[in-house]
């Protein structure tokens, strides 16, 4: 599974960037126990790092698009789904989590386990890992560490001419303070693209309303609490809160979310 996932991801930074991949570039972590399958995976690219967290999103959300456009053709993708009872069926889902780069999360760091939980997250040794000590393993698996030589910020965000697609790009503004301590700082001007990618109004105001008109049920109005953007199959994913209620079921959720799928790709057939 995850060989096939990181094979995908390399395949998407030669398109999109030009960026080669290296399985040395690779930090593999491991938290699964007898019931549940957990890998993270942190790859950090010589020089380069993505802009922030919602870019990152967006690009993982590009990975699981192509993922999810090529499995039909090719029968190794289906490794990467698992089947997930939610309710009447089960249903496949891809087994990368994508709310981990919400504005609103932090991922764990190396050697933690989740409260009350006994699954540390430790080193596989593949990958980089191989030959790194417990304090090497630490530093490079901190997501936000920049190195003093990082030149290059990567971009992904939603093109403002094409609505339907993400723009791929880089951005190498860097200014060196002089003094004692020589550092690096990365120019980080307001960006067009949303401070978060999932959260907030959508590139299509039109849709969020009448989205928010359908989930609204009796007293209780619908409002979208985040959105997905999949542009390679022109879908996009609304969560909604405050009103739960489900069609499928004939009443409200306890407990999980309502999620509507629209998609102008079929609409505009």
């Amino acid at each position: 599974m995850v060989d096939t996932l990181v094979a995908v991801t390399f395949s998407a930074l030669q398109d999109k960037y030009s960026i080669e991949g290296q399985e040395e570039w690779i930090i593999e972590l491991d938290s699964s126990n007898e019931e549940k399958f957990s890998r993270h995976l942190i790859i950090r690219i010589p020089k380069t790092a993505f802009k922030d967290n919602s870019h990152v999103g967006a690009f993982i959300s590009e990975i699981c698009s192509r993922i999810a456009a090529q499995r039909a053709a090719n029968p190794n993708l289906d490794k990467l789904y698992i089947t997930k009872d939610s309710g009447a069926e089960p249903v496949d889902q891809l087994f990368v989590d994508t709310a981990v780069y919400s504005r609103n999360r932090c991922f764990r760091l190396a050697f933690s386990s989740k409260s009350g939980k006994k699954s540390f997250l430790v080193a596989t040794g593949r990958f980089k890992c191989k030959n790194m000590n417990d304090k090497e393993l630490f530093m490079e698996s901190l997501i936000c560490r920049l190195d003093d030589d990082c030149d290059k910020l990567l971009i992904c965000k939603l093109d403002l001419e094409c609505k339907k697609a993400l723009h791929f790009d880089t951005e190498a503004s860097v200014t060196r303070i002089q003094g004692k301590n020589c550092r690096v700082t990365i120019d980080t001007y307001r960006s067009d693209f949303p401070q978060a990618y999932t959260y907030g109004r959508s590139p299509f105001p039109a849709l969020d309303g009448f989205i928010e008109s359908i989930a609204s049920f009796g007293s209780v109005s619908g409002k979208i609490r985040c959105w997905y953007w999949f542009s390679q199959d022109g879908l996009m994913i609304y969560s909604m809160s405050r009103s739960r209620y489900c069609e499928h079921i004939g009443r409200e959720h306890k407990s999980n979310h309502v999620f509507f799928a629209f998609s102008i790709q079929y609409l505009t057939k």
